[in-house]
């Protein structure tokens, strides 16, 4: 297995590029979804920074889907002989305003696999860099880790994180299975521990539905955006600690200071499950 694993360096450099156009539907889809007003209803309206989430859907056959619902290789994504996955993290810079109505392209990239035993059996990081342009140059660029693991689960792979004392912000929100199943689709994602209850529960063993991290690291980009208008974001960053199930409400702090943000996320059990850090532009 370990050599097999080694065997995936060659895939680091593989890219590809794919169009999409920034419609207001799809931002309006967006938007229902995380029960906020419609940010960009109009053409040339700018696009909150982090919803370019919603575009380029992978558009992956049947017969290209693994067991779980994910792609089994194909594009730039190698064929990882794990079974399991879980996006880890994504650190992500904004550099320009989409708006309703751009042509855009992305260039996405296979950066860096890295190979590490966290104490449960081998385990590969596959990080994916996407870089998003329209006419005026680039937009967005976005860094995805993406953990394969074994049946075992991944091991300790946990980080200390020590949240401030006094959070400025905080909200709590229900698990909803509505919520999760309308991220799934907008961002056209298979992974069907998101809404697939019984293989969750009997194939991977965990105790419900996955919420997605992509989820909780909207609503946290929300919680910017509601309780600092004026100040864009230029850059976000999220780590899932621990996955969020649809067992009970999650909470979501926030804490400001100067141009930076610290979140973090706790689940039904008050575990931390998501940290994130928000840096703001004037």
């Amino acid at each position: 297995m370990t050599d097999n694993l080694d065997d995936l360096q060659q895939f680091v450099g593989n890219s590809e590029t794919s169009e999409d156009v920034i419609t207001a539907s799809q931002i309006g889809r967006l938007a229902v979804t995380l029960n906020v007003d419609h940010p960009a209803p109009d053409k040339g309206d700018a696009v909150p920074p982090g919803w370019h989430g919603v575009f380029f859907p992978g558009l992956v056959p049947y017969e290209r889907l693994r067991s779980d619902g994910q792609p089994s290789g194909g594009g730039v994504a190698p064929p990882v002989p794990l079974p399991r996955r879980r996006l880890v993290g994504v650190r992500g810079e904004y550099l320009d305003a989409l708006r309703v109505g751009d042509d855009v392209t992305k260039l996405t990239e296979v950066a860096e696999i890295r190979i590490k035993n966290f104490g449960a059996g081998p385990t590969a990081r596959v990080t994916v860099r996407e870089t998003i342009s329209s006419s005026r140059g680039i937009a967005v660029i976005d860094e995805r880790d993406v953990l394969f693991f074994g049946e075992g689960g991944p091991g300790d792979i946990d980080k200390p994180f020590s949240p401030p004392s006094t959070p400025a912000w905080q909200r709590t929100y229900e698990s909803d299975p509505v919520m999760i199943f309308r991220l799934s689709a907008v961002r056209f994602n298979p992974h069907r521990v998101h809404y697939d209850r019984d293989y969750t529960t009997k194939e991977e063993g965990y105790p419900g539905l996955l919420v997605p991290v992509t989820l909780v690291s909207f609503l946290m980009m929300e919680m910017c955006r509601a309780e600092v208008p004026d100040r864009p974001l230029t850059a976000f960053s999220y780590q899932s600690e621990k996955p969020v199930f649809d067992l009970g409400p999650y909470k979501i702090f926030g804490a400001p200071e100067g141009d930076t943000i610290s979140m973090w996320t706790t689940d039904y059990l008050d575990d931390l499950a998501v940290t994130a850090t928000a840096t703001l532009g004037s």
